[in-house]
């Protein structure tokens, strides 16, 4: 390691040390723990679910209004 990234190690572990003492909740988790992973995966697939019915709705609605025009 060179001097430059020992000093922007010891600036991050200030910062994380004082997100400590404000009481800001930190994740300590790391990028390979599971339970983060599955967490993560079933908020986007919620929220995927959510706009993918939005999409049907209006999907459906352009095809009513199309349909009544027709005829």
């Amino acid at each position: 390691m060179s001097e430059a990234d020992i000093k922007e190690y010891h600036k991050l572990i200030e910062k994380l040390e004082l997100a400590k003492k404000k009481g800001t909740p930190t994740d300590d988790r790391g990028p390979a723990d599971l339970t983060k992973k599955i967490e993560v995966l079933e908020f986007r697939n919620e929220k995927l679910h959510k706009y993918n019915e939005k999409l049907i709705e209006e999907v459906r609605s352009l095809r009513s209004k199309l349909y009544v025009k027709e005829n």
